[in-house]
């Protein structure tokens, strides 16, 4: 399988139909108006907690309860004082707006709710402790990923299973006031066991040049489509010209994260699980024009020739795993640089790319090539990076190795973007799956 680099390639590979906040470390992906000071902040962990879930991890982590929460100091990248803030089934994805206190995830209670739910959650900034306001049905089934606009008044869930997308207004004080638009596509993807029909995996809100958006992940049908959101009734309405962004056959879009050029350009890097790349897009509203800028590898030659559709495979004595890719977020260093940052499942990484130049003042020529270099590709210290979140000061990444129980803190280099451990002693979290911060009060 050959990867293709820079604009003039990647419209050769992408077809251009016209047509098309897991949040972590900040309120949402895209967002970084709130870049915070040295300080502390409440760090959750969203957790799968039953079903398929062992009852203990490879090292011996016992089932986990619900969601987590920690005392995260900004200055060092400690996480301190551990401990069950909700009970919770399968907590699963969850989303945070800092500046309001609020913490939304999906999930279930208890046997009496009904089962898949999105909830919204008060936090007490003096005790991280949380307190649920309401919930609403996900309309929908497989509920596995939850965004907030950073704003606060919507709320945005994807329906694996089922293939859909559903969005709800909220109250003043945070609570969920009612489901306002649920979205489908159509369509199959070549990979006969993961793509026979759409499969939505994310919703993001994006805004550029005073147009809000939702971008949702379709890994079943190739696609992140595009639709307009109505500020006042919450619908959503397909983007006139540009449906959807077309992503590699058999790519399988996963996650996705997005930065606004200083021209107000909207610049969406997507993370493809099913064959581990890498999709860049400069999308042009007005004309149509999904602006590919390239499709970049997250693992290296010589491990693609290893990768095999199911999990893992015994061979002989020796397990060869294949990859899936888990998680992607952007970091808008000091200096002007951008970096996208991604996490490898089997391969068991952190990549790290610079974005700088696909955040150039003027849209590329329809030959031109655009660099998106790699940085860094460090070990995650465990297995199955399922998650991975940014921490508000843009200065340190957590990272949550699903399978073995283990999170790890990593200093991200100011400069360049490299990451280093911190050499903390793991958090251990069984089957950690999701992140979000909020800013701790006296």
């Amino acid at each position: 399988m050959a990867f293709l680099f820079g604009r003039k390639t990647g419209v050769g590979l992408l077809c251009a139909l016209a047509a098309l906040c897991c949040v972590g470390g900040t309120a949402a992906n895209g967002d970084d108006a709130l870049k915070a000071k040295d300080g502390d902040y409440w760090v959750y962990f969203g957790t799968s907690t039953g079903g398929t879930t062992p009852d203990m991890d490879e090292i011996g982590v016992k089932r986990s309860e619900g969601i987590y929460v920690g005392k995260f100091d900004a200055a060092t990248g400690a996480v301190a004082d551990l401990r069950l803030a909700l009970k919770a089934n399968n907590s699963g994805f969850i989303a945070t707006v800092p500046e309001k206190n609020l913490l939304y995830f999906i999930g279930s209670r208890d046997r009496n709710d009904g089962g898949e739910n999105v909830y919204a959650c008060k936090v007490d900034p003096k005790t991280g402790d949380l307190t649920v306001l309401n919930f609403l049905k996900t309309d929908g089934s497989g509920a596995c990923h939850v965004s907030v606009r950073p704003d606060g008044k919507f709320v945005a869930v994807a329906n694996y299973v089922s293939g859909d997308f559903v969005v709800y207004k909220t109250n003043a004080d945070g609570s969920l006031a009612a489901q306002t638009a649920k979205y489908k596509g159509q369509g199959s993807g070549p990979n006969k066991r993961r793509q026979g029909q759409p499969f939505g995996h994310a919703a993001y809100f994006a805004e550029s040049n005073g147009v809000w958006r939702v971008l949702m992940c379709d890994l079943g049908s190739d696609k992140v489509y595009v639709a307009r959101l109505n500020e006042e009734t919450g619908a959503l309405e397909a983007e006139p010209k540009l449906p959807f962004l077309q992503t590699p056959a058999g790519a399988g879009p996963r996650h996705l994260d997005f930065a606004i050029a200083k021209n107000g350009d909207l610049v969406v890097y997507v993370l493809n699980e099913l064959d581990s790349t890498l999709s860049v897009f400069r999308p042009n509203f007005e004309f149509g024009n999904p602006g590919v800028l390239g499709v970049w590898s997250t693992i290296e030659p010589d491990y693609r020739q290893k990768l095999t559709d199911e999990e893992s495979l015994v061979d002989g004595e020796k397990f060869t795993y294949g990859n899936k890719t888990a998680e992607i977020f952007k970091v808008a260093l000091p200096n002007g640089k951008t970096i996208v940052y991604g996490t490898n499942r089997g391969q068991n990484t952190l990549v790290a790319f610079d974005a700088t130049a696909t955040l150039a003042d003027v849209p590329f020529a329809a030959d031109a090539t655009v660099a998106f270099r790699l940085v860094d590709r460090v070990s995650t210290q465990g297995k199955f990076p399922r998650y991975f979140m940014i921490d508000p000061t843009g200065r340190y990444l957590i990272v949550c190795n699903k399978k073995t129980g283990t999170s790890f803190v990593f200093a991200i280099d100011q400069e360049d973007g490299t990451l280093k451990p911190t050499g903390a002693d793991a958090i251990k979290i069984a089957w950690a799956m999701a992140g979000g911060f909020v800013p701790c009060a006296e």
